[in-house]
């Protein structure tokens, strides 16, 4: 076994051991390797076979678009991780400050508890229709997140 699987299983057994979410709350990058790098892979850059976006390159743009924030907050593997609001909001802001930096705007603000409580409380009957308005918007824009 590689030194990289060991130590992903030792992370995840602790995960498994503590409680995951109360293990995932020590660290956003614990958290993005419990509940996002199984589909996101550990650097982000997802599955073009598996349909899974990046997200370098992509992630911020969607801070661009108004229904952005409500997007990301309701993406699958967040949305069903059991992340409290806190643990959810530093995760995202993990994520925008490790791979969407160079992408959000300048003025965008972090994500923050009572913003991902109020998103989660609106519903989304269809992530991926959402996914694509988003996406529809911003080529008009002239940002492409065609993957």
């Amino acid at each position: 076994m590689s030194r990289r699987l060991e130590v992903g299983a030792i992370v995840v057994g602790a995960a498994i051991l503590l409680g995951g979410s109360a293990f995932a709350a020590e660290s956003p990058r614990i958290a993005y390797k419990l509940h996002c790098s199984g589909c996101h892979l550990l650097d982000g850059t997802g599955s073009k076979l598996g349909g899974i976006p990046p997200i370098p390159g992509v992630a911020g743009h969607f801070l661009r678009h108004e229904k952005g924030r409500l997007y990301l907050v309701h993406v699958p593997g967040l949305a069903n991780s059991g992340l409290g609001a806190k643990e959810s909001a530093d995760l995202l802001n993990y994520i925008m400050d490790t791979w969407g930096h160079n992408d959000r705007p300048a003025d965008a603000s972090p994500f923050t508890e009572r913003e991902v409580t109020e998103l989660r409380a609106q519903r989304v009957n269809d992530i991926m229709m959402l996914r694509k308005e988003i996406e529809a918007d911003l080529r008009k824009q002239g940002v492409d997140l065609a993957y």
